[in-house]
């Protein structure tokens, strides 16, 4: 890896360096907010929190959020969801317009967009890498996760992006999801010298979509928009291909509100969304989320 990516450097003596994992926090949520606020002050200080999209569509909330948690850990690690890019206040000219200006945010805050790697003294190491994303529709191409869905509303009318995301002509690329994926070819390209953990905000896979017998067991699982399909707007294949191409050992996603921890082809893909209160309300479990994620620790990574 070239020297221009951020390093962690742990002092010597200091105890093992732990990552932690969370998405689609919604602050612009009074209860998503208080729950924010609440988080220890203490417990995250020597660890990394990879946060995986979908804070607010209000810069001044995600500059208040992105504080509050650099203030919290080490280390943040980010990248922009969907609703993020919404331009409600038509405030920029399009959406990539406003995608860059997270980007210009998140380098004035700390907040780590590009690749971090982060060591122990003992000499444990691992990459963090972030892969922007975009989903693609059935109509974009091959690369979209779409299954059909009876009795869906195909015009997606009740989708807030088809409402508040705006696009620029694609000048170089077929489509929006194919801009962000190649935002991402140096990074997938380098060469890196520990293991790689990868996180998006949009699904990889389209399997991750379904729930499994043993997610569902002891669940009343209702469909409370019959009519919607989320495959159509899920993610897209391309983020997988470069999952693999990375070589990663763990790769974390949110979007769906769906919470995952599955291994698949050698890769273990965890989903752990805080979401909206009233999901929250008919959570438990493993499904119930209080707090980030645990899903590496330096000192007990063996080389």
């Amino acid at each position: 890896m070239t020297s221009t990516f951020s390093f962690l450097l742990r002092a010597p003596g200091e105890p093992g360096h732990r990552v932690w994992a969370i998405s689609d926090i919604h602050t612009d949520i009074k209860q998503n907010r208080d729950w924010l606020y609440a988080l220890s002050n203490t417990t995250y200080q020597r660890d990394t929190l990879i946060l995986a999209g979908d804070v607010s569509d209000r810069l001044e909330t995600l500059y208040d959020t992105l504080t509050h948690l650099r203030s919290l850990f080490a280390a943040v690690c980010y990248v922009p969801g969907n609703h993020e890019l919404w331009i409600r206040r038509r405030e920029y000219p399009h959406s990539i317009a406003k995608f860059w200006q997270i980007r210009y945010l998140c380098d004035s805050l700390g907040i780590h967009t590009q690749p971090l790697k982060l060591s122990t003294a003992s000499g444990n190491s691992v990459w963090i890498v972030p892969l922007f994303s975009w989903y693609m529709q059935p109509d974009e191409g091959a690369g979209s996760l779409f299954m059909e869905k009876p009795g869906e509303d195909s015009t997606l009318s009740m989708w807030s992006d088809n409402h508040f995301t705006s696009w620029p002509p694609m000048a170089t690329v077929p489509t929006v999801a194919d801009y962000f994926l190649k935002l991402n070819d140096c990074h997938v390209r380098c060469h890196y010298d520990a293991p790689v953990i990868s996180f998006s905000h949009f699904v990889p896979r389209s399997e991750l979509i379904y729930s499994t017998p043993a997610e569902r067991q002891g669940r009343v699982l209702t469909d409370p928009y019959p009519q919607f399909n989320f495959s159509r707007v899920a993610g897209c294949t391309g983020i997988d291909t470069q999952i693999r191409q990375l070589g990663a050992i763990i790769h974390i996603y949110g979007h769906q509100h769906r919470n995952r921890n599955r291994v698949i082809d050698g890769v273990r893909y965890v989903s752990h969304c805080l979401g909206y209160p009233r999901e929250r309300q008919y959570s438990s479990g493993a499904q119930a989320v209080k707090s980030p994620r645990l899903i590496y620790d330096l000192s007990e990574a063996k080389e």
